[in-house]
């Protein structure tokens, strides 16, 4: 029962780790999530661009859903308690949901290369229509409606997400360019052995093995 809950929560590789690894992995990408939440940004005309949902997509997408989940959660709200901001809590949970679905999609039966990038894309795709678009703008439209009515100024939802996905829009553009990047890395490389399913597995090989080459 907890072997089938651990391959549903966790890529195959995270839950082959010890326990001690998985706290490990976990600590370093909940200590990044917080970084990127409260200290390093760039400025933009018009808007801060940061680097949350890229932490966020590879804790999901490296180590399954459950951590991704994690990291986006303690991620931000860590990262508020060290650095506090005017910001909704809600945006830890949908943060949280970020990275899961991350973790979810990866999930996917598709193979080689190309599988692990379609998987990628899928995944941003997802999170940026239901997240960035929708949960996280309806969230934001929220708060500012109730705590500070004089920005939206009487506008409707529909008005004021037409404006944030403007400058969301290339936040995210950057986030998935680091993702492509970092991504292409661990997939060149199989670092780790993070995608060692999905590049050198086949109908009839062991799992972890390259195909044999015969020779004459």
């Amino acid at each position: 029962m907890l072997s089938k809950l651990s391959n549903v929560v966790f890529t195959r590789y995270f839950a082959s780790l010890s326990a001690a690894k998985k706290v490990a992995y976990l600590a370093v990408f909940i200590a990044l999530g917080v970084v990127v939440n409260s200290f390093i940004e760039i400025s933009a005309p018009s808007t801060k661009i940061t680097f949350t949902y890229f932490v966020c997509f590879l804790a999901g997408f490296l180590l399954g859903p459950l951590p991704g989940f994690l990291v986006g959660f303690l991620g931000d709200a860590i990262g508020f308690l060290l650095v506090p901001q005017d910001v909704y809590w809600f945006f830890g949970l949908t943060l949280g949901l970020f990275g899961m679905i991350a973790g979810f999609v990866r999930k996917i039966p598709l193979r080689g290369r190309a599988g692990v990038f379609g998987k990628a894309v899928i995944a941003l795709v997802i999170n940026y229509l239901f997240i960035t678009c929708f949960v996280n703008s309806l969230a934001n439209y929220s708060y500012v409606y109730i705590f500070l009515p004089h920005v939206v100024e009487g506008k409707t939802f529909w008005i004021y997400l037409s404006g944030r996905l403007v400058t969301q829009t290339i936040v995210y553009a950057v986030n998935v360019a680091a993702v492509a990047v970092v991504l292409s890395v661990f997939v060149t490389t199989n670092l780790f052995g993070l995608f060692r399913d999905e590049l050198y597995a086949r109908t009839g090989e062991a799992v972890g093995h390259r195909p044999e080459v015969k020779t004459s």
